[in-house]
């Protein structure tokens, strides 16, 4: 009876062994919510509607989401989910920048475990600085941010901004420097 017990707890051990590190090792889920862009103001706004991206740049909006999702999904450190099912909340949100945290509730319903906001700042109409934040849904606590400047409103440059980004500041080992 004693030895029934002993191996019952040595195959029970060996089965969390086994799957526990899975699970431990898996990536989280991870939110990629569309790039928002702001605009420097002037008087001048004022009395003019403030205009949105140019066909181009919104263009450009789309081409860097997609390449965050593209590089951090083939690196492995985030399961990056599919946010169809949510884009009706983020469309009806945005500008996300704006909107005060909803992201967290929004990224929530999608049972996402962290969510990535992004925003262009159009400096310049040569000058523009990326930021990305990642903020952790349950604990509603901001995880990084980083950002980068492009210079060039093309999409080479917008590319090269992104690109480097990830490299160096969402993928880079945590090194003392």
């Amino acid at each position: 009876m004693r030895i029934g017990r002993v191996a019952a707890w040595l195959a029970l051990m060996i089965v969390a062994a086994l799957t526990f590190p899975v699970a431990a090792g898996a990536a989280p889920k991870l939110a990629i919510f569309p790039v928002d862009m702001s605009f420097p103001s002037s008087e001048e706004d004022f009395f003019t509607a403030k205009r949105g991206p140019s066909p181009d740049e919104q263009r450009r909006l789309d081409m860097a989401r997609d390449q965050l999702q593209k590089l951090l999904s083939a690196n492995g450190r985030y399961d990056v989910i599919d946010i169809a099912p949510i884009a009706a909340d983020i469309t009806a949100a945005q500008p996300i920048f704006q909107c005060n945290g909803c992201e967290i509730d929004i990224a929530g319903k999608a049972k996402a475990d962290l969510v990535m906001t992004s925003l262009i700042d159009k400096i310049s109409e040569t000058h523009l600085s990326l930021t990305v934040a990642i903020v952790d849904v349950a604990q509603s606590k901001l995880v990084s941010t980083s950002s980068v400047l492009i210079q060039g409103n093309t999409d080479e440059a917008w590319a090269h901004g992104v690109r480097w980004l990830v490299k160096n500041r969402l993928l880079a080992e945590d090194k003392p420097k």
